[in-house]
């Protein structure tokens, strides 16, 4: 059913609200509402053109509020946009768009991901992995940003936040099981846990020794 504009009014950000005698109401760029004074009837096309343009509007604006804070994954992206409630089609454009801009980029994101949180968190390969497995990224580009995470590598972090959390005191059969299991939460390799952790226990003062086995980290 046609219905007339009862409303226009000027926002920020070169915006105006356009308001229905229905009660709807889309907000759209000042250009896109050149034409469009008080009064003026529109079709049921003109206000699903106004809803679309409103609806690209939102989700644009959405997904630059994320991307603005930290880079984000597809899925992330797709997920917030869906909250909105946009059109499929509408969703879908916005997406591809990020994409060709390269305002999102899976491949970009996961090996900026495991950088950062390799290097400021210390988290391992397996904890990287099932962290961005959440965040949507695919696996072959999940196995391409953890290329760069050498063994070696792996090893000598794991040896060194077990250094810093034993510190200058004594080691004790308690630090070295606590150690392991930070380790393992933290995604280390089980045989990279079980090497530091049987390394600390031959530290451990013989009268402190318990007749327990020490946990396999695959436990």
């Amino acid at each position: 059913m046609p219905e007339h504009i009862v409303e226009r009014k000027p926002r920020p950000r070169d915006r105006v609200v356009i308001r229905l005698s229905g009660g709807r109401f889309f907000a759209i760029p000042e250009e896109a509402a050149a034409a469009l004074a008080v009064g003026t009837e529109l079709s049921n096309a003109d206000i699903d053109r106004l809803d679309g343009v409103d609806q690209s509007l939102r989700g644009r604006d959405k997904a630059m509020r994320m991307l603005a804070i930290r880079a984000r994954s597809r899925r992330e992206i797709d997920h917030a946009l869906r909250a909105l409630g946009l059109l499929d089609a509408v969703r879908m454009g916005l997406l591809t768009e990020l994409e060709e801009s390269g305002l999102v980029d899976d491949e970009r994101f996961a090996r900026e991901f495991v950088s950062v949180k390799k290097d400021v968190r210390r988290l391992g390969p397996h904890r990287l992995r099932s962290d961005l497995k959440k965040l949507g990224v695919n696996r072959d580009v999940v196995d391409g940003a953890l290329r760069t995470f050498s063994p070696d590598q792996q090893e000598a972090m794991a040896r060194a936040l077990a250094d810093r959390q034993v510190g200058w005191g004594e080691v004790s059969e308690k630090i070295v099981r606590r150690i392991m299991g930070m380790l393992a939460r933290k995604g280390y390799d089980f045989a990279v846990v079980n090497r530091v952790g049987y390394d600390l226990a031959r530290r451990v003062k013989r009268d402190d020794r318990s007749d327990d086995p020490l946990p396999d980290a695959r436990d």
